[in-house]
């Protein structure tokens, strides 16, 4: 499980609108610290605590709307609620590939080989399952969507 990140800025004094910002903010660079992980693919849990701060983030976008302009936030509000459904294609095939690999333990040799089969199916899945991650990946630095997201929920004070 992930650990509570620290965010800072976050005052009685501050307005909703800037503690808003800050949060989100957090949040969003909390989500983006796990994509060199998630790109590489090697370590399931990069993908795992990606997804997980990305939805975060837009809990958070959920919970303070009201403090943007409507249209501009709503085209960041799609594209993390892009990137989440994304992450989530290859996060649920991580989920099942550790769970037919953990009861594959449990099974006898004839078993084992059946159940390697599926295991091998579901891998080639996720591999799919990753290409549109790492196009999304490739099409959001492209666009510059990072500078731009920042830019518009940078702290005004």
């Amino acid at each position: 499980m992930t650990t509570a990140i620290e965010i800072k800025g976050i005052a009685p004094d501050k307005s909703m609108e800037t503690c808003a910002r800050q949060i989100i903010v957090s949040f969003y660079h909390e989500m983006m610290s796990h994509k060199t992980g998630a790109i590489e693919g090697e370590n399931i849990k990069c993908v795992h605590d990606m997804r997980a701060a990305s939805r975060r983030l837009r809990a958070a976008m959920d919970n303070f709307a009201n403090c943007f302009q409507k249209e501009p936030f709503k085209k960041h509000y799609k594209q993390i609620r892009t990137i989440t459904r994304t992450m989530g294609a290859v996060r649920d095939l991580d989920v099942l590939i550790t769970r037919f690999q953990n009861e594959a333990q449990t099974l006898t040799e004839t078993e084992q080989v059946d159940i390697q089969g599926l295991i091998e199916h579901l891998q080639q899945k996720r591999e799919a399952a990753r290409k549109p991650m790492l196009a999304l990946f490739i099409e959001l630095d492209a666009s510059d969507f990072e500078t731009q997201f920042l830019t518009f929920f940078e702290v005004h004070e």
